[in-house]
């Protein structure tokens, strides 16, 4: 940007005048108001704020005999001042002492004027001179607002400036040459701007900057906009470039500044202009800097008389940036861990564009670099399980290709939490206890076990232990728990730090044992069995002895916790069998069963008796049957011929006997017979099947 100098009427008088008096060079008098002009070298005319030895030659012309009795700068201002010289100009510039322990960092400001003008694509700087040459960074005019219309439009030289800047190390920002008459056009200006930098993938870690001046048209100054308004404006412009990750400015003159823009209440950077040895006019009275509107970034301190290598014309915009690089990265603290990681975060150091990550290393008892990132934040990976890490971080700004540290956050000392203890078996189950077993962790002194409460619908602690396991005892049969561990490490000074609770583990406790098993016979060839139903069982196993080999085999699975009976069938007849039984509860695909049963035994029912044969003789009919397997005895019946029921005549004792004469019959009367076997079983009878029935005609 630049203000164009204005020429001063009878200058050569004006300057003879001014050394026959023989005031001091450097002394201040009234300081004329100055209009901006634009930073397109537009040259227009008498909107120059001039120098200071210009300020100084032409108040002796308005007003010599002001001049007679001054003094050099007052004690004062010096006070308030340090110096420093530009290589580019060869002049001495005072500067705040608020900026004293700043880095003061030199850059231009340029448009398509430095470059091949409107519509080239080129630049006229030799931007590897310059930045030898000490230029560190440069601001960029990529758009501007200065037409009839007010429509917007690209600087076409703006890629060429930028793609030689940053080849060259040289940090870059930009502008617009603003002349938004309302928020919304200030907002569409920043989006023009982001635009582009998607457009072009421009590399940008200065300001983007909103320059407010009035223009060739006029349309900033026509918009007679009040002071709350235009610093309305600016402040919507840097909403958006800050949204958008970027640091905003706002670019104008001391005029400017005190009449139309509030700075201090703006949230950016001031970018001011005054093309003097300094920015205050109080340099022999009053209170030194106090005349400053506010606060600023960088100063652009000329625009002429400029000597710089690499670019072949006088008339350069200079620019001073007070950086302070000295800014302490706070808020260091830990976002999350894990047994092999910890993961960092911490503030914004200033407007840091990087940060350096620090871990303490103890064989070279020293911090040693382990990161350098553009976030705020950092994962330390490959960490051991418990063990304590100290941490500092600082930010880094990269300015002119070098790396400028600000000062390191305050020491973090953490630890990694203990390992996780995996996964958790039931390493025994019974009804009214589970052994939880899980793997040992490195570095653990203990472990919490925790277990659901549902009436809390909470995770209570039941135990501490110092082994990898833990009896859980007093429970219920067949009921599912729920169980989580945490191990925990102890510090010399007794201080316990938990490591990280285990997912939850369900395990379901052994159903209670069966009881109450009967075995009673069906029919000659089954048994039937009976129990009492246990709490909670899925099911039943029902095992059965092998009389032959002395063990028992399962016949059958219930699987149906409420069915309490079943019947074995194709057994032999008249034969005992033995039987028990077990409950399960099946979780997770995995059987768990509860303890057998008392042993019972059981009988079936003789088998029907066969081959029954009668013959007669002297009044007498006899009758023969073949043997039942495991009969008692037999039971034989005859018909009543007048009742025609058959009625029980004899009990035969013995499971061999197998024959009975019933005498005293009349002759020629027709009996029918009919048998069955009986088998005495555990102070109970069982009745076999009738033979068939047959008849004879007694003689």
């Amino acid at each position: 940007m630049k203000f164009t100098d204005k020429k001063l009427l009878g200058a050569g008088i004006v300057l003879a005048a001014f050394l026959c008096i023989g005031a001091p060079k450097n002394t201040y008098a009234a300081v004329p108001e100055a209009q901006m002009d634009g930073v397109m070298g537009q040259s227009i005319e008498d909107e120059t704020e001039p120098s200071l030895d210009e300020r100084i030659l032409k108040s002796a012309a308005r007003s010599m005999p002001a001049l007679y009795g001054a003094s050099g700068y007052s004690s004062a201002f010096l006070s308030a001042s340090f110096t420093d010289s530009s290589p580019y100009t060869g002049k001495t510039y005072y500067h705040r002492n608020d900026y004293e322990d700043y880095n003061i960092f030199h850059g231009i400001d340029v448009s398509w004027w430095q470059g091949g003008g409107k519509g080239s694509h080129s630049t006229k700087i030799n931007w590897e001179d310059a930045h030898d040459d000490g230029i560190d960074f440069t601001l960029v005019r990529a758009a501007s607002r200065d037409t009839a219309d007010g429509s917007i439009y690209e600087d076409t030289c703006a890629d060429a400036h930028i793609q030689g800047a940053l080849e060259n190390d040289i940090n870059v920002g930009l502008y617009i040459f603003s002349q938004a008459l309302t928020q919304k056009e200030a907002r569409e200006e920043a989006d023009y701007l982001l635009m582009l930098i998607d457009k072009y993938g421009w590399d940008i870690t200065m300001p983007i900057v909103i320059d407010r001046e009035p223009g060739s048209y006029k349309r900033l100054t026509a918009g007679k906009l009040s002071k709350s308004k235009e610093t309305g404006i600016c402040q919507a412009f840097a909403d958006v470039i800050h949204e958008a990750g970027y640091e905003a400015a706002v670019y104008s003159n001391y005029t400017w500044f005190t009449k139309y823009i509030d700075g201090d209440s703006l949230d950016c950077d001031i970018w001011f202009a005054r093309y003097n040895t300094t920015t205050t006019s109080n340099t022999t009275s009053g209170t030194p800097y106090a005349d400053v509107p506010s606060d600023y970034t960088f100063w652009q301190y000329t625009s002429t008389g400029v000597s710089l290598n690499g670019y072949a014309s006088s008339s350069l915009d200079m620019n001073f940036w007070y950086k302070d690089t000295s800014a302490k990265t706070t808020g260091l603290k830990v976002k999350s861990s894990t047994a092999d990681s910890i993961t960092l975060t911490w503030s914004a150091a200033d407007d840091a564009q990087k940060y350096r990550v620090y871990r303490y290393d103890e064989t070279q008892e020293k911090y040693v670099k382990i990161a350098e990132t553009t976030s705020r934040t950092y994962t330390d990976n490959g960490l051991d399980a418990a063990r304590s890490y100290k941490y500092k971080v600082r930010g880094c700004w990269e300015i002119g290709g070098t790396n400028y540290y600000g000062a390191y956050s305050s020491v973090l000392t953490t630890a990694t939490p203990l390992d996780d203890v995996g996964k958790i078996t039931a390493d025994e189950r019974k009804t009214t206890s589970l052994k939880l077993k899980w793997k040992k962790v490195d570095g653990a002194d203990g472990y919490i076990v925790y277990q659901y409460n549902e009436s809390s619908d909470s995770y209570e602690q039941i135990a501490d232990v110092t082994t990898a396991s833990h009896l859980v005892t007093g429970l219920s049969a067949a009921k599912t728990y729920r169980f989580k561990i945490c191990p925990y490490m102890k510090a010399d000074d007794g201080t316990v730090t938990n490591g990280k609770r285990s997912a939850a583990y369900a395990f379901v406790t052994k159903p209670s044992k069966a009881g109450g098993l009967k075995v009673t016979a069906k029919g000659a060839t089954s048994v039937k069995l009976t129990w009492k139903k246990v709490s909670g069982a899925n099911g039943y196993a029902i095992y059965r002895l092998n009389s032959s080999t002395g063990n028992y085999k399962k016949v059958t699975t219930i699987s149906n916790g409420t069915i309490v009976s079943y019947t074995d069938t194709g057994l032999s007849s008249g034969t005992k069998y033995t039987y028990k039984i077990r409950a399960y509860i099946k979780d997770n695909g995995e059987y768990y069963y509860g303890s057998y049963s008392d042993v019972k035994s059981g009988t079936t029912k003789p088998g029907k008796v066969k081959g029954l044969k009668l013959k007669t003789k002297s009044g007498a009919v006899t009758l023969n049957w073949g043997k039942v397997k495991g009969a008692s005895g037999y039971q034989v019946y005859r018909l009543n011929n007048k009742t025609k029921k058959y009625e029980k005549i004899k009990t035969v004792k013995g499971g061999s006997k197998l024959t009975y004469k019933n005498t005293k019959r009349k002759k020629n009367t027709t009996y029918t017979y009919k048998v069955r076997a009986y088998r005495n079983y555990d102070g109970k009878t069982y009745y076999g099947s009738y033979s068939s029935s047959m008849k004879i005609k007694a003689k």
